[in-house]
């Protein structure tokens, strides 16, 4: 059995209600690369899905060294259920965290592109002080953006 250093991480698999919003969010907003687009219908995925006639929209986008796999079932449609009260209370993945070199250049541009960032985090009080804002994905993954 190989060790855990020698199982990279492939990809993050996220479900998405609805593709075009989550590429202009991630391509358009943040200039994500797109490296594929398709839709798929297979015996497998019927299979995995537990029901007749699965048809799913998938891409593979990567960010910052991150790769995403997003799914859209297109034979059920889903619909995003609202954040909890308390967002901070959920389980599972609470989002993904990237550095940036310039926080200030990355949150004007990110603004610019229209995606709606919080205002700028100062934690001056650390012993390494940082400075960060945030940002939701169309599907409610929660983007850090630490300044470097």
């Amino acid at each position: 059995m190989m060790s855990n250093d020698e199982l990279p991480l492939s990809h993050l698999i996220v479900r998405v209600v609805d593709t075009d919003r989550t590429l202009a969010f991630w391509v358009t907003g943040l200039g994500a690369a797109l490296e594929s687009d398709e839709e798929l219908a297979a015996p497998a995925l019927d299979a995995i899905y537990g029901r007749k006639g699965v048809r799913i929209r998938d891409t593979f986008i990567r960010y910052c060294g991150v790769r995403l796999h997003t799914i859209e079932t297109l034979d059920r449609k889903r619909e995003r259920k609202a954040l909890a009260v308390d967002p901070q209370s959920s389980i599972g993945i609470g989002g993904l965290s990237f550095r940036v070199p310039d926080i200030e250049k990355s949150h004007a541009e990110t603004e610019a592109r229209g995606l709606s960032p919080t205002p700028i985090y100062d934690f001056d009080q650390l012993e390494e002080p940082v400075r960060m804002y945030f940002l939701d994905d169309p599907d409610g993954i929660r983007l850090e953006m630490i300044g470097t």
